[in-house]
This record gives C-alpha cells, structure tokens and sequence, in this order.
C-alpha cells in the first residue's frame, strides 16, 4: 500500500484529482432516466460519466427498509453488545431474535426483487449464500434485500473485499476482521466509526461460534469476491459520500 501511495504522490494525484460524481455540487437532485441492464436496473443520470448501478427507491430507504434497519441494530447488535458486556455467549441468543427481525421482513416481501434482477455483487452474494444456507431461505432475502435497496451498506460490502488480501484463501476470519479494521479507518464521520466498532465487535464475536464460523467460513470460500469489487461506477458514486474511498492510493 506504501508503494501505491507514493506512486500516485508523484504523479501528483490527489483525493480532489480522481473522477467523482458532479450533480451534488450544484443540487440536491439531477435529472436521470432508469432504464436496464443485463436485466438489473440502472439510473443514467444526465451529465455523469457512468450510470448509477440500481435504483434507490426512496420510499423503502426512509420508510419501511428503515424501520427493519432500525430493529437488526436494536435487537441484534445492540443488545449482542450488553450481553457481551456482561460476558454472555451471543451464538444461541442471535438465533433466537432473528424470527423477529423475519416478522419484519415479511411485510416487505413484495418489495424484494428476484435474484436476477439485482445489482451483479448482491445477485452474486444471493448464489453464494444460496448454497451454503438451503435452509435459512429468510436469512438470504434479509442480507440481499438490504444491500439491493441501500447503496450505503452495499458499497462498504463491496469496498471491504479489496481488503481481504491473501488471507482471504487460508484464513476467512482474519481477512475480514482486517477489512473490518480498514472499514474504521476509511469512515469520516465519527458517528459510522462507532456503528462500525459496534459491527466489528458482535460479527467477530457471533464468529467465534462453531456453527456460525463454519458456515460464514463456506460462504466466504464459495463467493467469488471479484464479482462483488468495486467498479469504476460504483467508486465514482461513493466518493460523492463521506468515506475514504481510495484509502488504499491516498494518506488521508
């Protein structure tokens, strides 16, 4: 990473000299046309260099997708902290309040799209979580439906898989702990940082388990993680977000 950093050093490059999406900086909003491609959708917004992969459908984002949010980082991660603060096992406990969070999601099951109409990286988690978790069909809808609708959670997914490093081959867990490390680091708000501690600290915890371990270890091995990297697209619209998204080429 040093090296890649001093190679973009002297060739004068900066965060501010890299392509990045426009229309924020004139406007709240800009004119687009949702169309398809390779049967997912897409926006073409006009006077952007690529097209926005998938179409962010407001209505879910701050309506019913954020009540589910609110509830998984309620009942799930929230509460998984106490436990771990009062030294409890979150294995079992987790299993336990998922039906609840399943409750939830059934009244948004119209919303979900079909696999083959999602974004390439979601509809390839979808395969990948598909074969090694038959029997948690619930479990795949909960994790893709939230990545498909919210660009925020799926461009962090996807930025953190050019993390992995070669540990990704021997070592699933370590690979994703560092890329969870790296997800700290790039986050500029203070606010994403701690909900990243927080994520960190109960994923990492829930791994610990057998059971879980094992399975996340086979979906890990399972998914092609080249499919699921970032595009030229989606980095040109995440730098439009607070995060640092070239951390790996800039020291900022």
């Amino acid at each position: 990473m040093y090296l890649k950093r001093l190679f973009y050093k002297l060739l004068g490059h900066t965060p501010a000299t890299v392509e990045m999406v426009q229309y924020w900086k004139t406007g709240d909003a800009a004119p687009s046309k949702v169309t398809q491609k390779d049967g997912y959708t897409i926006m073409k917004i006009f006077g952007e260099k690529y097209d926005f992969p998938g179409f962010p459908r407001g209505y879910l984002l701050y309506g019913q997708l954020s009540t589910l949010k609110h509830e998984i980082k309620n009942q799930i991660f929230n509460d998984s902290w106490a436990k771990l603060e009062k030294g409890e096992d979150i294995g079992d406990y987790v299993k336990t309040v998922l039906p609840n969070i399943y409750d939830i999601l059934r009244k948004q099951e119209y919303e979900i799209l079909p696999p083959e109409s999602m974004v390439p990286p979601v509809r390839e988690i979808h395969r990948a979580l598909t074969l090694v978790a038959p029997d948690h069909p619930e479990f795949v809808k909960l994790i893709t439906y939230i990545l498909q609708e919210d660009d925020a959670y799926r461009f962090r997914v996807q930025w953190i898989a050019s993390w992995f490093g070669w540990m990704k081959w021997f070592y699933p867990v370590r690979a994703f702990e560092r890329s969870l490390v790296w997800l700290e680091h790039a986050e500029i708000i203070g606010d994403m940082k701690e909900r990243i501690r927080l994520l960190r600290r109960v994923l990492l915890a829930l791994l610990q388990d057998e059971a879980w371990r094992k399975r996340f270890e086979t979906f890990f091995r399972e998914c092609d993680w080249s499919k699921i990297k970032m595009s030229k697209a989606d980095k040109y619209y995440f730098r439009g977000k607070y995060f640092r998204v070239d951390l790996d080429k800039f020291n900022y």
